[in-house]
């Protein structure tokens, strides 16, 4: 394939995606920051959003957890006086229980932040048992009546827009930017 062929492809490609991608586009809202956010974390938000539109799901819902993450360490930094080098010795689990503790984060947001990295520890670690049964939570599939290949392939790649990983990636984006707005200051 020569580089007009490849480009021909790709503005194909494009236009046969740009529907779902204008979907994904409408189902989430722009914000904007009352204060400037910490640079990572703003480069992240941004990646985060266009990933999701461009319906790269399980990248976009691991980014997530690192966002969750760097705010959670920047928040119990900035209200117990830990340093740097001392947060980094905490994993999310732990950040979240301590966030818990210290009335950081409520209850839910501490469930919500359990379920991203559950997701994300099964997506990273291919641990493939737990992503079939994921598909299996989605579907409402019975144990033991289906192959664990298809279970994993209808999580990952979903019978239609909202199901599956896809559903899962709109709902860790939400709670990712809602976070990170009530820790740092927005306006809708």
């Amino acid at each position: 394939m020569n580089e007009e062929e490849f480009r021909k492809y790709q503005i194909s490609r494009d236009q046969k995606s740009l529907d779902g991608k204008l979907k994904r586009w409408n189902q989430i809202q722009p914000a904007t920051y009352d204060t400037q956010l910490p640079e990572l974390i703003w480069e992240y938000i941004t990646t985060i959003d266009q990933m999701f539109i461009d319906g790269h799901f399980l990248g976009m819902i691991l980014l997530c957890a690192s966002i969750v993450e760097l705010s959670l360490a920047d928040r119990l930094m900035s209200i117990t006086k830990i340093d740097s080098k001392e947060s980094e010795r905490f994993n999310l689990q732990q950040m979240a229980i301590v966030a818990h503790r210290l009335a950081i984060i409520t209850d839910q947001e501490k469930g919500s932040v359990e379920k991203l990295r559950k997701t994300r520890n099964a997506l990273i670690y291919a641990k493939a048992g737990t992503i079939a049964k994921m598909g299996r939570v989605w579907y409402k599939l019975p144990s033991g009546n289906y192959s664990e290949s298809l279970e994993r392939s209808l999580y990952l790649t979903p019978l239609s827009e909202g199901e599956g990983i896809a559903g899962d990636a709109l709902k860790y984006l939400t709670f990712t930017r809602d976070l990170t707005f009530r820790f740092y200051g927005a306006q809708s």
